[in-house]
Parts: C-alpha cells; sequence; structure tokens
C-alpha cells in the first residue's frame, strides 16, 4: 500500500473514544438545549428567510474571516487558529472515516500530503495561539479583559495542538526516523519532536507515547465539553447568530405596531394599556438573547464606540455581558413560572412575579458592576435541576438607576441606555454580528413611553417635535424661508416636478445648513433637474424622536408623511440629510411608504457622470467624513469622494475613516442633547480632521456640519480649517 501509517498504534482499546466522544458530545448538546430553552423565552420573527444568503454570509464571514480581518494583528492572529483548527478537524474526520469505513485511502501520495498539510496548519495554528498570548500578555490593548477565560481557551487548544505533535513525534521516532526518514519529513511538526527524543529507548518512547495519547483524548473531549461553557462558545453561539444576523439594510430598528397592540388590548378587555418598549429580559426577541450567548468579550465594540471614548456611562460590551448574566441569573425562574403555568392551564408567557425561592431572590436581576457574576457560574446556575432552589427571584426589572434601594447595581443603568449615538459602529466591529442598537433604543422606548422617564433636553425637543413637527426650539426661520430669491417649485402650490427634494428640518431652520440647502440647489439648476419641494407642508421624518424612544410619535408623523407624499404621487426623492434618507428609504416601507431615495451625494455623481455639470477642479486638498447614517448605515462611501475629487485637489483621509469613521456625535437624538463628556466626540473629530493639514473638511450630513462648526468654535477660534458640505464645495466650482 506504500507509506501510510497504522492508527491505532501501540494503543490497546482506542475504540473507547467513541464512547468519550459519545458522552463529551452529549453534555455539550444538553449544554445547548439549556440555553436554547432561556432564548426561547423570547418572541420574535423566527428568522428563517432568505436561506441561501443566511449560509452564503454565515461561510464568508467564517471562513473568509471579514469583520476579525478589520483588526489587522488580532484578524491575522484569529485567522490562524481556526483554519489551523479546522484542518485538525478534517484530518481527524478523515482518519475516522478510514478507520470506522474500512476504506483505505490514507496512503501513498495522498497520505503524503495529508501529513504535510496536517503538520502545516497545526503549526500556523500554534503561531496564532502564541500571538495571541503575546497580545494578551504584552501588546495588552485596553479592550481586552476577559483574561482568565482567554487562558483557559487559549491554553486548552495550546495543548491540544501540542499534545498531537507529541504524539505524532514520540510514533514517527519509531516507526519512521530510521525505517522510512523520507516520510518522516512529510511531518515537519512530528519529526522536529522525533529528532528531539530520537535519544530514548523503544520501551520508553512507547510508553511516553500511550500515556499521550491518552492523555490527549481527555483532552480533546474535554475541550468538546468547553465549547458550550466558556469563551469558545462563540464557535456555537456565534455560528448561529451570525446565520440569523438581520438582512435589513439601514440596520433597521424593530417595529412595534402601537396601534394594533392597543386595539389588541381594548378587544381582549384588558384594562392594562400595553407595555411599550422593553424593562425585562423575557420582553426581548429570541434573537436578542442569543446574542448575549454569542457575545466573545473580545472589547471591540468598546473600542470603537464613540459614547464611550468620550467618557460615557455605556460601555456596549459591558452592557451585553451584565444583561447576559441578568437572562442567566432569572432565566431559570421564569422557565419554571413559564411551566407551572402550563400545569394549571393558565395562559400566557412567563411573568414578572416573584417565584418566591428563598432570600436568594433579593439579588434578581443584579450584577457587581464588576462582571463578578462570571460567565461560567452563571450558566451553571441556568443549567442547574428545574427542581432546585431558584438563585434569583424574577420580580426585578432590567432597567435602573446607580442609586437602588437595596444598594445593588442594575443589570443596565439608564444612563448606558442614554449615552448612545446609534452609530452603528459597535455593530460594524462585532464579529458575532450581535445588535446592539436595538436593545438600547428598546429599553428607552420604555424609559420614554412607559414610565415617561427621559432627560429635560430630550423632552425639549420631542415637545418641539409635537408642536411644530420639527425638534428645533425657538427657530428664526419658517419652513420656506430658504426659498427667498430662488425659483423653485413648490407642490402645494400646484407645480409638478420629477423630483422631490426633501430639505429636512435642519436645511430649512438652522442658518449654516440653509446655506447648503441654497447650494445644493443651485447644482440641480445648473443640471437642468426637474424638481420641486414641500415647502410649509414638510414635517420630520420622525427619525429624532424614534432614536430617543418616542415610538409613537415617530409613527404618527411616519404615516401622516406618507399619506402626504402618496396624495402628491411621489416616487422620487432627494434628500441633503442622511437621516431623512435612511427614515424615507428604509423605515417608510414598513408603513406603506415605497419611494425611490437618494441622497444627493449619488445625486451629483450621476449628474457629473452623465456631464450635466461643467466643474473647474481646485488645487487644494481637503478630508472627508463619513456620516454614520449615510457610511456605516447605508454602505455610501465611494458617492461623496467621487464628486470631491472631481472639484478638490486630492483626498486625504482621516486616521479612520469610511466604516471604521469615528462619529461626529450628534446621532441617538445628540443634536438637541448633550451628556457633557469628558472629551465632546466632535472635538475629537475635529483634532483628526485638523491632522491630515487641510483647510477644509468635508461633510455631507446636516447634523456633521451643526457638530464640526461646534467644535471649531471651540477647538478652532482661529478656523484654520472650515466645515463645508459637498454640495457647497461643487456650487463653488460650477464653471462660469
Amino acid at each position: 500500500m506504500g507509506d501510510t501509517r497504522e492508527i491505532y498504534w501501540n494503543i490497546a482499546g482506542g475504540a473507547f473514544i467513541y464512547v468519550f466522544f459519545a458522552v463529551a458530545a452529549g453534555y455539550l448538546t444538553y449544554t445547548i438545549y439549556r440555553r436554547v430553552r432561556l432564548w426561547r423565552l423570547g418572541g420574535g420573527k423566527a428568522r428563517f428567510d432568505r436561506i441561501g444568503e443566511r449560509l452564503a454570509g454565515l461561510v464568508i464571514e467564517v471562513f473568509g474571516q471579514r469583520r476579525p480581518r478589520r483588526d489587522g494583528y488580532a484578524g491575522f492572529m484569529h485567522a490562524l487558529i481556526l483554519y489551523g483548527f479546522l484542518a485538525q478537524v478534517v484530518a481527524t474526520t478523515m482518519v475516522a472515516v478510514e478507520e470506522r469505513l474500512g476504506i483505505h485511502y490514507l496512503h501513498g501520495t495522498t497520505y503524503r500530503w495529508f501529513s504535510l498539510l496536517s503538520d502545516v496548519f497545526g503549526l500556523l495554528a500554534i503561531l496564532g495561539l502564541c500571538m495571541a498570548l503575546v497580545r494578551r500578555l504584552v501588546l495588552r490593548p485596553p479592550h481586552l479583559e476577559s483574561l482568565g477565560d482567554d487562558a483557559v481557551a487559549l491554553g486548552l487548544l495550546l495543548l491540544l495542538f501540542l499534545q498531537g505533535f507529541a504524539v505524532e513525534g514520540l510514533r514517527i521516532a519509531v516507526t519512521e526516523l530510521s525505517a522510512n526518514p523520507a516520510l518522516a519529513r512529510w511531518s515537519p511538526g512530528g519529526h522536529a519532536v522525533a529528532l528531539v527524543v530520537a535519544g530514548a529507548s523503544e520501551e520508553t518512547l512507547r510508553a511516553a507515547h500511550r500515556g499521550v495519547w491518552w492523555f490527549h483524548v481527555v483532552t480533546a473531549f474535554v475541550f468538546i465539553g468547553y465549547l458550550a461553557v466558556g469563551k469558545l462558545g462563540h464557535i456555537v453561539f456565534g455560528a448561529l447568530n451570525v446565520f440569523f444576523r438581520n438582512l435589513e439594510p439601514g440596520l433597521r430598528l424593530p417595529y412595534p405596531d402601537i396601534e394594533a397592540m392597543f386595539d389588541a388590548a381594548e378587544q381582549q378587555g384588558d384594562e392594562n394599556e400595553p407595555v411599550l418598549g422593553r424593562n425585562r429580559i423575557e420582553q426581548f426577541s429570541w434573537k436578542d438573547l442569543l446574542d448575549l450567548d454569542a457575545c466573545v468579550n473580545c472589547g471591540r465594540c468598546e473600542a470603537v464606540c464613540p459614547a464611550y471614548l468620550g467618557g460615557s456611562p455605556l460601555n456596549p460590551r459591558t452592557l451585553i455581558r451584565n444583561m447576559g448574566d441578568h437572562l442567566t441569573r432569572v432565566g431559570p425562574g421564569l422557565l419554571r413560572v413559564a411551566a407551572s403555568k402550563g400545569a394549571d392551564g393558565t395562559a400566557g408567557s412567563p411573568s414578572a412575579e416573584a417565584d418566591g425561592d428563598g432570600a436568594g431572590g433579593a439579588a434578581a436581576g443584579t450584577v457587581d458592576g464588576t462582571g463578578a457574576a462570571g460567565r461560567q457560574s452563571g450558566r451553571a446556575a441556568a443549567n442547574a435541576p428545574a427542581n432546585g432552589p431558584s438563585p434569583v427571584s424574577v420580580s426585578l426589572p432590567l432597567l435602573g438607576d446607580a442609586s437602588t434601594a437595596d444598594g445593588l447595581r442594575p443589570a443596565v443603568l439608564e444612563d448606558e441606555v442614554w449615552g448612545c449615538r446609534t452609530c452603528g459602529a459597535c455593530q460594524q466591529e462585532c464579529p458575532m454580528f450581535i445588535e446592539h442598537i436595538p436593545k438600547i433604543v428598546d429599553m428607552r422606548r420604555y424609559l420614554v413611553l412607559t414610565e415617561s422617564k427621559m432627560r429635560e433636553e430630550t423632552q425639549a425637543f420631542i415637545k418641539n417635535m409635537y408642536d411644530r413637527m420639527h425638534p428645533f426650539a425657538g427657530a428664526a426661520h419658517e419652513r420656506e424661508d430658504w426659498m427667498e430669491g430662488l425659483d423653485v417649485k413648490v407642490l402645494g402650490r400646484g407645480d409638478k416636478a420629477e423630483y422631490l427634494f426633501w430639505v429636512g428640518c435642519a436645511g430649512a431652520l438652522v442658518d449654516r445648513n440653509i446655506e447648503v440647502t441654497r447650494a445644493f440647489v443651485k447644482v440641480l439648476q445648473a443640471a437642468g433637474v426637474d424638481f420641486a419641494v414641500l415647502g410649509a407642508e414638510e414635517s420630520c421624518t420622525g427619525d429624532p424622536a424614534r432614536r430617543a424612544g418616542e415610538e409613537l410619535l415617530f409613527q404618527t408623523l411616519a404615516k401622516a408623511n406618507i399619506e402626504l407624499l402618496n396624495g402628491y404621487g411621489i416616487r422620487k426623492i432627494i434628500t441633503t440629510c442622511p437621516h431623512c434618507f435612511n427614515t424615507l428609504a428604509n423605515e417608510y416601507p414598513e408603513f406603506g411608504g415605497h419611494f425611490e431615495v437618494v441622497h444627493h451625494t449619488t445625486f451629483i455623481r450621476e449628474l457629473i457622470e452623465r456631464g450635466k455639470l461643467e466643474l473647474k477642479q481646485g488645487a487644494e486638498p481637503l478630508t472627508y467624513h463619513d456620516p454614520c447614517y449615510l457610511g456605516r448605515h447605508n454602505g455610501n462611501y465611494d458617492a461623496p469622494r467621487a464628486v470631491l475629487g472631481a472639484v478638490a485637489g486630492a483626498v486625504r483621509e482621516m486616521p479612520r475613516n469610511r466604516s471604521q469613521s469615528l462619529c461626529c456625535g450628534a446621532g441617538g437624538g445628540y443634536a438637541w442633547m448633550d451628556d457633557k463628556l469628558e472629551r465632546p466626540i466632535s472635538h475629537m473629530r475635529l483634532e483628526e480632521a485638523k491632522s491630515c493639514g487641510v483647510g477644509t473638511a468635508a461633510v455631507s450630513c446636516p447634523f456633521c456640519m451643526q457638530m464640526f462648526e461646534d467644535a471649531i468654535s471651540v477647538k478652532d477660534p482661529q478656523r484654520t480649517i472650515r466645515a463645508a458640505d459637498v454640495a457647497e464645495l461643487v456650487a463653488d466650482s460650477l464653471a462660469d
């Protein structure tokens, strides 16, 4: 048969490994099942739609390592470990197939290449694991905190690979090193070990081989059982989370049909109004609960969160981890409540009632703020026998402030919920596709709609939206003031046009952004575009209200706007505001508003490509700031740069650009709120713009313009750099 090897060489009773495997696989299956039961406490859509797209994405993300690669060192390290691990799984499976089915194909050339590739990938995995240890022990990025769990995971993997090479080397030292040295060299890792131990007697080598082989088997099955308990659980839960990821554009928020909820309550004769928003863990969707187990505690979300970088109490990593600990603590009690209701015929899902299982209930829903509860110990509690005492009561809510009556910290602080800018950086960077923003907005909805708890600034701009149909207090302009001296069609006056220019609240009411609006009109008119505006009939899309948690106001505005637009037969909309673009294009369809929406940077690029604009190219370089709602939320990075390339000498990129761009700080309602951060986000972004050594920072969002102007007035009163919208730069470059 040529070059090959005996599968159970020097081993008696090797077939017992299948018994051990069954035990390990059974434990793994059971622990996964226990977590699945907790996920089922939540509701929501099944997400079994678009199976092909989900499978393709899973393959791309796992094998292509697209998101981990965004961090060069960590991505390369993780790829080496993953590919090395997968190669060993494939190699072990190939050996098992030959051994169990009697199909002898691992011989000759096939065996030689099998040995070489198995060893090479194993050595690469060891290299990756060493890089991981260097990263944690020497480089020590500040967002890496899970050193204990990391040590167990990395230690188990490293031990497995080293054991594998030790077993192979001891065998080669006896069977190949002298008898077939050419074959031995096809196993570079094992060959190296064999050379080290070659001086020992055959009896010693055989004894050592048997001991290491069985130790390796035990380690392998401990590893399998550990997959659903420790950090390596992301291999299982992370893969599920990637498959069930949100496929909708614009990081779309969940849509609670408030009107239907009230109608259903009325029909059922329920005297209590429906609870709007979420304040208990079982109120979240099953996918939200899966997110909590998929978190690998890598800290990438923390490293890019603008609120956290500025000093906000919000840390997206901590928020998800604490919610996960909360689920582990209260979940078993909720399951028992659900089971008891099912047994006595009582309808309904798990409630917030206390289960009355002793003094442990005082700690319900709490963590100590440092993560001391521990993911592993928490999961052990979740896997406790169902008839044992409950470790916690299920009566306490998820949300709270820092000063509870008993001094215990709630799972999620209200200040954490209010820190989010909804920029999407956390979700963009998360390799497990965890959806942070919907959870945060759902908790804001509870605070605003159910508890009527919000900051004064939040209350003020929401009141303005109710009273004036826009969020600005004391605006000095009316909706049509910006049109003075311009020949612009207005639909309400009987005019017709191919395109509607949706001006937006900031574009019509804020002095600096009025300049942008007028510049864009100049560009449209120069290109001969047939457009009109709504004028006084235009109102806010509702985006600020929705992100701040006022879902009822958002839905009211959305339905009114859609009725107005449909009444005019509008199908094509241009807007200079990415927030308006995202709402009109991605969120209005849920309410029956289906329009072709284009951002003004995309529209200008199309005009240039069609030869509709004659532009003079300047010589001065500039830099460009990617708005979150245009870039991360909607993937528009190229159009603004293409336009700027036609009017500027060069575009110098900021240190953080495109999908890794730093938020300006205005999202999530913070164009009208201020949480007095130690390092204001807009100031950090301005410093990055100035580091490019240019005189102009180009923007393409009215709120980014607002934040840059505020930052310049404080940090650069001499105005060595200015902020200018892409439309203004194009208007200034129009040929005479």
